[in-house]
């Protein structure tokens, strides 16, 4: 596609946007309620943004890139409370294949080396990064969600953390995620809420987004879109669970106010995790 495709029905269901944010370029659709960027980036686009996100002198995810590698060398993992949750609902004691897209430097992969049971596959679109991930003897291919296709065998598990924002052909996702499946198989994905930007007044918010716009985040979820995009793509919805409270963050003179919030029930979490199975 040209720089300057654009998207005119939903991305997702096909059916009718309107205008979400100017700024960002941002649409939602009228049916699912997905907010998305109107704007079809290229390939040389994606990998302009993520070499400058992963591997510049001063990369802008050096907590991925550097100090989580330096971490996992020292044989130091942590994977976060929720994710950890979440991996003992859908882990079991019997053989397990799962399919991580989005791998990284290999932290859920190093993880689950501890399950003799689990067998892991991850796949990294950048090669730099997937290069860290195999220094670490995670098993790890270079290349996009559609490397899925390649091998034909079934998965129990497709998993992706902080991912699916970032994919920009989302309905080739779901085809692709659907035939990878076993039957009953799970999909289990965590991404920002986009809704959190509703913990701001109005007049403050303005145009924000409080998560990085396009190219970098090209696709926005709440809770309801995601239950109305996974059962249009084949998916019934197993779990939702919304981040309760706020990161403990001292210097932030909202971090008082949200944890109020957050107190009394009208906090909006910063991270949506989702476990969906094969309808």
């Amino acid at each position: 596609m040209n720089q300057n495709s654009f998207y005119g029905v939903c991305k997702c269901c096909g059916a009718e946007i309107k205008d979400e944010n100017q700024k960002f370029n941002l649409v939602k659709c009228n049916s699912c309620d997905l907010v998305f960027c109107r704007k079809i980036y290229t390939e040389k686009d994606f990998e302009r943004v993520y070499n400058e996100l992963y591997n510049a002198t001063n990369p802008k995810y050096s907590k991925h890139s550097v100090e989580e590698f330096n971490n996992l060398k020292k044989q130091i993992v942590n994977i976060g409370y929720n994710r950890k949750i979440l991996l003992s609902k859908i882990i079991k004691k019997h053989k397990q294949k799962i399919l991580e897209i989005g791998s990284g430097i290999g932290l859920v992969g190093v993880y689950l080396k501890s399950f003799k049971n689990i067998i892991y596959q991850g796949i990294e679109i950048d090669k730099a990064t997937h290069e860290k991930a195999l220094e670490l003897e995670v098993n790890s291919i270079n290349g996009d969600f559609s490397k899925m296709n390649e091998n034909p065998e079934t998965v129990d598990i497709i998993m992706l953390w902080e991912v699916l924002e970032h994919i920009q052909d989302l309905k080739l996702f779901f085809e692709l995620a659907k035939s990878k499946l076993a039957p009953k198989g799970k999909l289990v994905f965590s991404v920002p809420n986009y809704n959190k930007r509703l913990n701001y007044k109005i007049i403050e918010r303005d145009d924000k987004i409080y998560q990085s716009g396009p190219p970098v985040h090209l696709n926005f979820f709440e809770e309801n879109s995601i239950k109305k995009v996974l059962d249009f793509n084949g998916f019934k919805t197993n779990e939702i669970k919304i981040k309760k409270i706020p990161y403990l963050d001292l210097r932030n003179k909202k971090f008082f106010n949200f944890l109020f919030k957050a107190l009394i029930g009208k906090y909006h979490g910063s991270t949506i995790y989702v476990i969906a199975e094969l309808k």
